[in-house]
């Protein structure tokens, strides 16, 4: 991503040496960096060589986050020792160097009496050890504690200094403040030699033939550790890979456990464990698979399957679904099951920091005082006085306070520009990372570093976002951007002029921010109506809400210009039921903008809904909003919640493999080619039939990408009928119903993936029939979610079935005075119906505000019968004899079907509406405007139902 600053302490061109380093740390792991940070209290030029991009590639990556008391390891063992002294430290460190920690407790369960005499032997080791504040205590002590704790769990210990932590910031901080205290560090710089000069000093060969000189050596390399070790001692190491898998799941289960629960270890480890982490998520793994490649790091189907399986003895509640990602890592295990700690016995000035499987992570604070003591006593280093041993704050937009924000805003616009909706991750602190004291050469680099492409959508709505912000600040143009690894890169091409445009985009956004305008001035009269989403639903709501009497309106949307994806969305298709005239999507976007001007509706464009509270009387909502102009508190009467929808990432769909670069879901590839003018590849295969990825399919082809076909898993497809035929039929693109991506391959991007059949029955990929399709691109479009995280944590009930809001008809939420509508309701396959909900919504939203009517105490549900998935509204709670727009699914693929919707009331059942269709299909969304026999007062429930011959 950036080139590096040449650093000394190598050869230079002609050969002459160079002024050797003291110490050279091989690996950047958080043993290494721990053991950096240790060294730079000493008097010494000290190098940090990282064979990839980044720090934490290997096991510190893809590690289990758990700070361990110390009860497991066998007494007097240098594991035993170094995760007592590593854990007792541990709350100095996160204090000094700013990262998150928590101690949270940790359990050990057990299912049986011989389970109960284990758990009994860890007690007497605990002890033992040291470790303070454990106990015995027998299953039902135990669900007190944790709830959804199997009711098979007879007995536990209770370990009241267990903690967690995040691996990847304990190293970067350690790190960080190891180079502001003066150590170096080189990326890509792989050790493949090493031979002594004639100085006694090593003389370290990297790939590519550069020669570092050290007076001493600390060997971190991690699973490669004992290949560095034998290249110099005639004692030889043996390092066991051992292969571990993991499935994290989405926020919202991050609190079904407040502790990490284990079960009786056994000789293979620590077995499959259930944590939360400290971001909030909930996570369960690893497996532990021994395999011959230190750095194969792909996922199985069967490891993660073995995941969710073991999980469930702890927490029958485990399954794959609502998972964000899965994914794996790489330990070293010794072949005497003990770490190899210190200075080699038969190579002076080498200190080996090897074979540092679990409690790796615990012990690496104690290791690197420990090393750092060695390599000082040994080279006669004196210890500095200047050493600073804290780093600055680490500052997130998420964590801040109203005050702190409006504080940073004011200071820098760019915390109020939102890049990373999911974890409300900052353009300022993007700036920051790629500015910090550790070189950022790759996208993952800034993942890990601000969370960014960790949430949700998983770098589905970010992704594009990042790479501007990066080719804004370091002049990288995107095709020059890797994601994780040298190769790995994000797109194939970029028009000439894309590092131009970002550095001018982002210096008119700072220009707008520092702009008088009397829009972005704190407001301390509540507005009648608010809505949350600038798309074709939200546009639409603000102006019947101002039509419709509200006086004050304020629509607040993310993106710089209203539309929503519809932006991005440059074919037709758009308006025909609304307008009565074909658009294309940013014709409609406009077309529905104007609207919103003559309506004298209030715009704040740039804008994020940092966080919702309702209440229970009507009194006026509060959103916390931030903009580059400032942070705001604003109140409004009534909240129209119109936020869209994200794409099911890649991490949600359980896809066993590898994680190389080139896997897109298909709005990223829509907003890189028709927003950012990039290629994303040369040849693509595109999983999921939905509207976006058809469409998606079309436009690679005219962009002279190769589609070598769309795999659907149904026996049917999610798209419209028409994008079948002008996107695939009309291009000779092939549409494989009943297959399935189960495999990707590739280190670096991606190369191939494995397509099987998939039994239409239980949808599951049938064994046997995998075909191996090559490929650089794989393009995901595999439905959409309801954006729905503000009202989840305003506690709106969400439906189970959309993942929206349940609403009434008027589209009112659980909440009085909260509206809903658009995508981030029910996912919709045409905008034109979005917007007439949206419109809906508005109306409703100005009544609530001029009368605050409330709905009916007994209201009637209405049912999603055979043949139907759902039906929005749920519940009808108005009297009167109005008609209510119901909007429905079906739930499969029927011929000559005939839906029916019928009312019940005093024990009979009324038909309320009819039609006859030639075929019923899941994507394509119905819509009917029903009457009552009478008055909706006097109905007591509707039932819509879909007849008809199954496919």
């Amino acid at each position: 991503m950036m080139s590096e600053t040449s650093l000394a302490g190598g050869f230079d061109r002609d050969g002459a040496e160079a002024a050797p380093y003291d110490v050279a740390v091989i690996g950047a792991g958080v043993a290494g960096c721990c053991c950096a940070r240790e060294l730079a209290r000493y008097d010494a030029r000290v190098v940090v060589l990282e064979a990839g991009d980044d720090i934490a590639c290997g096991a510190t990556r893809a590690n289990s986050g758990i700070v361990h008391a110390g009860y497991d390891p066998e007494p007097g063992t240098a594991k035993a020792r170094y995760n007592v002294a590593g854990a007792a430290l541990f709350p100095t460190w996160a204090s000094e160097l700013k990262f998150a920690y928590a101690r949270n407790e940790s359990l050990v369960v057990g299912f049986d009496e011989a389970d109960r005499t284990s758990l009994e032997g860890l007690l007497e080791r605990g002890r033992q050890n040291g470790v303070e504040g454990l106990e015995l205590i027998d299953g039902d002590e135990a669900r007190v504690l944790e709830p959804a704790l199997s009711g098979e769990v007879t007995c536990a210990l209770r370990v009241r200094t267990g903690a967690i932590c995040d691996p990847y910031e304990v190293a970067l901080s350690a790190l960080e403040n190891a180079v502001r205290n003066g150590v170096e560090v080189r990326f890509d710089a792989r050790v493949f030699d090493i031979t002594r000069a004639g100085n006694g000093a090593f003389d370290l060969v990297l790939v590519g033939g550069e020669v570092v000189r050290a007076r001493a050596i600390v060997n971190a390399a991690g699973v490669h550790s004992a290949q560095i070790h034998n290249l110099l001692s005639a004692s030889k190491l043996k390092i066991v890979p051992v292969r571990g898998e993991y499935l994290l799941y989405d926020p919202r289960l991050g609190s079904t456990f407040a502790r990490t629960v284990f079960q009786v270890p056994t000789a293979k480890g620590k077995g499959v464990l259930v944590s939360p982490t400290v971001h909030g998520n909930l996570f369960v793994g690893p497996s532990a698979t021994e395999q011959d490649d230190p750095d194969a790091l792909g996922t199985s189907a069967a490891g993660l399957a073995g995941i969710v399986e073991g999980a469930r003895r702890t927490w029958p509640g485990a399954s794959a679904r609502d998972a964000i990602t899965n994914f794996a890592g790489v330990r070293a295990k010794g072949t005497n099951h003990d770490f190899v700690i210190g200075a080699c016995d038969d190579v002076p000035c080498l200190f080996d920091v090897a074979c540092l499987e679990s409690p790796g992570l615990t012990s690496s604070p104690a290791v690197g005082v420990e090393i750092a003591s060695q390599v000082g006593e040994s080279l006669g280093l004196a210890r500095r006085s200047d050493f600073w041993p804290t780093n600055p704050p680490r500052r997130r937009l998420a964590y801040m306070s109203a005050a702190e924000r409006e504080e940073a805003i004011a200071k820098d616009p760019a915390w109020g520009e939102v890049v990373c909706r999911c974890g409300n991750v900052s353009a300022a602190e993007v700036v920051a990372a790629l500015h910090g004291p550790v070189p950022v050469l790759c996208l993952d680099a800034l993942k890990w570093r601000t969370g960014a492409m960790m949430g949700r959508c998983h770098g589905g709505f970010c992704t594009p976002e990042l790479l501007r912000v990066v080719s804004a600040e370091l002049g990288v143009a995107p095709q020059d951007v890797d994601k994780r690894l040298r190769g790995s890169w994000m797109v194939a091409s970029a028009r000439p002029d894309y590092v131009e445009l970002a550095r001018g985009e982002r210096k008119a956004r700072k220009g707008d921010a520092t702009s008088a305008d009397a829009s972005g001035a704190p407001v301390d009269e509540p507005y009648d109506v608010l809505v949350v989403g600038g798309g074709a639903a939200g546009m639409a709501a603000a102006t019947s809400a101002r039509e419709r009497g509200a006086a004050r309106v304020l629509l607040v949307d993310r993106a710089s210009e209203l539309g929503g994806i519809m932006c991005q969305c440059v074919h037709n298709g758009f308006g025909l039921k609304r307008y009565k005239d074909e658009l294309t999507g940013p014709e409609f976007a406009a077309r529905e903008a104007e609207e919103l001007a003559r309506a004298g509706v209030e715009v704040w464009d740039g804008a994020t809904v940092i966080s919702l509270h309702v209440t229970d009387d009507g009194a006026p909502s509060t959103l916390e909003v931030v903009r580059p102009r400032g942070s705001y508190t604003v109140r409004a009467r009534a909240v129209v919640l119109a936020c869209g929808s994200r794409e099911r990432g890649f991490g949600a769909l359980g896809i066993a493999g590898e994680r190389p670069s080139g896997i897109y879901t298909a709005g990223s590839a829509q907003s890189l080619i028709n927003l950012q003018g990039c290629v994303p590849g040369h040849r693509a295969v595109i999983l999921g039939s939905g509207d976006i990825g058809l469409i998606m399919a079309r436009r690679m082809t005219l962009e002279g990408m190769e589609v070598e076909g769309v795999y659907e898993l149904l026996d049917h497809p999610s798209g419209l009928t028409r994008n079948i035929v002008q996107c695939l039929d009309d291009f000779g693109i092939p549409l494989h119903l009943s297959h399935t991506v189960v495999a990707t391959h590739g280190s670096a991007r991606l190369e191939s993936v494995d397509i099987a059949e998939v039994d239409p029955a239980t949808r599951r990929p049938i064994p046997g029939t995998e075909v191996n399709v090559a490929c650089d691109t794989l393009v995901l479009s595999c439905g959409l979610i309801p954006q729905s995280e503000l009202a989840r944590e305003a506690g709106i009930e969400i439906s189970p079935v959309t993942g929206g809001a349940v609403v009434n008809e008027r589209l009112e939420t659980s909440a009085p005075g909260v509206f809903a509508c658009g995508n981030a309701l029910h996912v919709h396959d045409l905008a034109d119906f979005a917007a007439a909900e949206g419109a809906l919504a508005g109306e409703a939203a100005a009544a609530w505000v001029a009368s605050g009517a409330r709905g009916a105490s007994d209201p009637a549900p209405v049912e999603a019968g055979a043949g139907v998935r759902y039906v929005v509204p749920s519940r009808i709670d108005g009297a009167g004899s109005d008609p209510v727009t119901l909007a429905f699914r079906p739930s499969k693929v029927m011929r000559g079907a005939r839906f029916v919707i019928e009312a019940r009331r005093r024990g009979d059942v009324t038909e309320l509406a009819s039609r006859r269709l030639k075929v019923a299909l899941p994507a394509e969304m119905c819509r009917v405007a029903v009457r009552p026999p009478t008055s909706w007062d006097e109905v007591e429930g509707v039932e819509v139902r879909i007849e008809g011959d199954e496919r």
